[in-house]
């Protein structure tokens, strides 16, 4: 790479993948006999004059139905595939995440692959072996780290992936999202993670189907078609494109996005803002929801490896509950939802410490906040040394999906420009990854317009202008 594009981290110039394909082995003989005179083959090109180029900490999302050319040009950024023609210049050291145990040996252990898969990206053996506990932590594999990896799910084997492929500290990330097979709560967790690599400068790229996605962990974007650039741009502008050509597709399809209930009335169901409430209130009702020591632990483990905070308090536990008052991790639409995080006071907190909540949507990025201090409820007020629970409670909004639940406990000021904002000034306890819940469909059919990620109910009027 020249001098002056040392700043430039990855570099394509018009790169192609042509795969050659015989309709019977008798014509690669012929084809051979020839002696090149007559070709036998067809020509398939998975990428076609691809031309791109990034620099370090750039976030780069690729978009493009299946067959589009995606994963091969991956897999030729990944250096696991050559181009047919054009030029690729990769500065750095890559680590990426294609395909379901690559990297892996399935005889050996979990804990074995996680010293190979370190020292063939680079690291000594003894920084493989001294960084094996926080990946086997952050896998959250447990006993089954130490059985051969061919005795792996698919999803216990994308979390021991995605932990290696984060921990060898990559210059360069590469992630296909078709691998994100995990449950809502680790997607959240390893979505957390890689936001955290690229506020330290690590170049992103990921493979995705989701124009969401895209626009909200990239800030450039790239999407592909029949294995040429139909877009190179922004991310905002790449995934607004692409989404808008999905749902051009599914009109095409006769697919319905467009019913409207006009017998509802929005005043006849009012949305119930969230409040929250503290131990006295609802500690009878609570008693016996109080997570055991066991359960506790579990909830640290999870959290453990991104949890940040000075400590004098501490989240012990995260849970949903039902309308009727159980818990669950499935929950409707527009009904009453509760949420309650325990916590107990280690030594002394700021005065006006405050606990919030954050909704997370499947990219991990927050979608709803709460605060205890909106309702002057304050976790510093609390008695030492025993368990607390403060609860939020209010209509669901959410659309049918996956969400994660993100807890944080602090000292906020206003912030001086936007009002109703506040800023964060010290953080006591900040979890992600505590728990996670799914919106269902409604079982009965109903007149909705379930799209995108929050619901409200709204009213249609037609009038003349004659």
């Amino acid at each position: 790479m020249s001098t002056q594009d040392r700043s430039k981290v990855i570099e394509l110039n018009n790169i192609s993948k042509i795969y050659r394909s015989y309709s019977s082995p008798r014509h690669r003989l012929l084809e051979l006999m020839s002696a090149g005179k007559r070709q036998y083959f067809r020509e398939t090109r998975a990428l076609d004059g691809v031309s791109f180029s990034l620099e370090r900490g750039d976030r780069f999302g690729v978009v493009g139905e299946n067959g589009s050319g995606k994963s091969t040009l991956l897999k030729i950024l990944a250096g696991v595939l050559n181009p047919s023609t054009g030029m690729v210049n990769v500065s750095g050291r890559v680590s990426a995440l294609l395909e379901l145990g690559a990297g892996f040996n399935p005889e050996l252990s979990g804990r074995e692959n996680i010293v190979q898969f370190c020292m063939l990206h680079g690291m000594l053996q003894e920084q493989a072996i001294a960084a094996q506990p926080e990946i086997i932590r952050f896998s959250e594999l447990g006993d089954a780290v130490d059985h051969p990896v061919k005795t792996y799910s698919s999803g216990m084997a994308v979390r021991l992936g995605f932990a290696c492929a984060v921990y060898v500290q990559p210059d360069i990330l590469i992630v296909d999202e078709a691998l994100s097979v995990g449950d809502a709560y680790f997607q959240n967790k390893c979505l957390h993670k890689i936001r955290t690599m690229l506020d330290e400068g690590t170049t992103f790229i990921y493979v995705t189907h989701a124009a969401d996605s895209v626009r909200a962990l990239c800030n450039r974007g790239l999407w592909l078609e029949k294995g040429r650039v139909r877009l190179l741009g922004s991310s905002k502008q790449v995934g607004a494109a692409y989404q808008s050509e999905v749902f051009s597709r599914m009109v095409r399809a006769g697919i319905d996005v467009t019913e409207i209930d006009d017998d509802d009335d929005p005043a006849d169901t009012p949305a119930t803002a969230g409040n929250a409430t503290n131990t006295a209130d609802a500690s009878t009702a609570v008693a016996h929801m109080r997570p055991d020591k066991a359960r506790t632990r579990a909830f640290s483990s999870r959290v453990e490896p991104l949890r940040t905070g000075t400590g004098e308090i501490r989240i012990d536990d995260i849970s949903v509950i039902d309308p009727d008052g159980n818990e669950c991790d499935t929950v409707d639409i527009e009904k009453t939802l509760r949420v309650r995080v325990f916590f107990h006071v280690e030594s002394p907190p700021p005065k006006k410490s405050s606990l919030a909540l954050g909704i997370t949507d499947s990219s991990g990025r927050q979608i709803l906040h709460f605060s205890s201090e909106v309702q002057d409820v304050f976790p510093s007020e609390a008695a030492p040394h025993i368990q607390h629970m403060i609860e939020f409670s209010f209509a669901n909004p959410l659309c049918p999906g996956e969400y994660g639940l993100i807890a944080g406990v602090g000292v906020t000021t206003e912030h001086p420009e936007n009002r109703g904002q506040s800023l964060v000034t010290n953080v006591i306890d900040y979890c992600v990854g505590g728990a996670r819940f799914a919106v269902r469909f409604p079982d009965e059919v109903v007149k909705r317009d379930l799209w995108g990620i929050v619901h409200v109910n709204y009213a249609v009027s037609m009038h003349s202008l004659d």
